[in-house]
C-alpha cells in the first residue's frame, strides 16, 4: 500500500499482465514500450486504466526531445515545405544477446519478435508525431547476421504510406557491432531524413544534431541551445506532473497502440510478402 507508482521494464510478453494487475490495485504504471505484444493485450491494459484511480504511462522518449519537437515545428511552419519522403535509420549493438540462446531479448514468445518489436515503438511513434497516421505498409523482417534459430530478426524494413500521401522507410538492426556514423559510434545510432518539396531536415545523434537546408539558403546547423519549446523535455518529470496535476502526457497509451498496431501490421507484411492495410485485421 506504500508504493504509488510501479515501473515495468520486464520482458515484453509479462508487461500487460503486470500493467492490468497494478492498475486493479489502484497504482499508477509507468512502462517501458512496447507495453502489450498483441492488440488484445494493449487494449486490456487500457481498459483497466479507464477503470482505475491509476495512471498510465508508456516509455516513449523521442516526443520529448526538443530536436525532435523543432523539427516537427519546422515541418507545420512550412520552412521545408510539403515533406513528401522520410528516411530513418536506427542501429543498435545487441548481437550477443540476440545470439544468446538463452536470453529473452529477440525471441517470439518472450520477446515479441525482434528489433522491430524492441524499438520500434518510439521509432512508429516520432513519425505519427511528424507526418501523421500511417495507412499502410510493407516489410522485410529476417535474421540476417544472428544465428540463433530461436530469434526473430535481427534487422527490419519497413516502409510506411501515411494518409497525406507521405512515404517513409524505417531501417533497423539490432547487430551493428560496428558503424561509420555517429563518430564515435558507442552501440546506438538514430538517424532521420526529412524530404521536403522547399527543403530537407536531417536529425542524427551526433554533435550537430539537427540540421535544415531550405530554398534559398546554406546548409545551416541547429544547436539544442538555440531551440525554445514550450513543450516537456523530461519525460519522467512529465508523468509525474501528471500524476500531480491530474494532466494529461505529451506521450498517451492511445500512441502507444497506434505505434503497436504498425508493429504487428509489419510483421504480418513480411510473413505474408505483402502490402498490408493498417486496418486490416492485425
Amino acid at each position: 500500500s506504500s508504493v504509488d507508482v510501479i515501473y515495468i521494464a520486464s520482458p515484453p510478453s509479462t508487461r500487460s499482465g503486470i500493467a492490468v494487475d497494478s492498475l486493479k490495485a489502484d497504482k499508477h504504471v509507468i512502462c517501458e514500450q512496447p507495453m502489450a505484444i498483441t492488440l488484445s493485450q494493449a487494449d486490456e491494459v487500457i481498459d483497466a486504466e479507464s477503470k482505475s484511480s491509476g495512471r498510465l504511462f508508456v516509455a516513449l522518449p523521442q516526443l520529448y526531445d526538443p530536436v525532435n519537437q523543432e523539427a516537427a515545428r519546422m515541418i507545420d511552419a512550412d520552412e521545408i515545405g510539403f515533406p513528401y519522403l522520410v528516411l530513418s535509420t536506427y542501429l543498435e549493438n545487441n548481437f550477443d544477446r540476440l545470439s544468446d540462446w538463452h536470453d529473452w531479448m529477440g525471441t517470439w514468445d518472450v520477446g515479441g519478435g525482434g528489433i522491430l518489436m524492441h524499438r520500434g515503438s518510439e521509432i512508429i511513434d516520432l513519425l505519427i508525431y511528424l507526418l501523421g497516421s500511417v495507412e499502410a505498409v510493407s516489410a522485410v523482417c529476417t535474421r540476417f547476421a544472428v544465428g540463433a534459430l530461436n530469434k526473430a530478426e535481427d534487422s527490419c524494413l519497413l516502409e510506411m504510406e501515411f494518409t497525406e500521401e507521405i512515404a517513409a522507410q524505417m531501417v533497423m538492426t539490432g547487430a551493428a557491432k560496428y558503424s561509420a556514423w555517429p563518430n564515435p559510434y558507442s552501440g546506438c545510432a538514430l538517424r532521420l531524413d526529412i524530404y521536403g518539396m522547399d527543403g530537407a531536415i536531417q536529425i542524427i545523434n551526433s554533435e550537430h544534431r539537427l540540421l535544415l537546408s531550405s530554398k534559398g539558403t546554406r546548409l545551416r546547423q541547429i544547436d539544442e541551445s538555440e531551440i525554445k519549446t514550450d513543450l516537456p523535455t523530461d519525460m519522467y518529470r512529465n508523468f509525474i506532473d501528471c500524476i500531480l496535476q491530474d494532466g494529461e502526457p505529451l506521450v498517451t497509451s492511445k500512441q502507444a497502440r497506434d505505434a503497436l498496431r504498425v508493429i504487428l501490421a509489419g510483421y504480418k507484411a513480411s510473413q505474408m510478402k505483402r502490402r498490408v492495410e493498417i486496418m486490416e485485421h492485425i
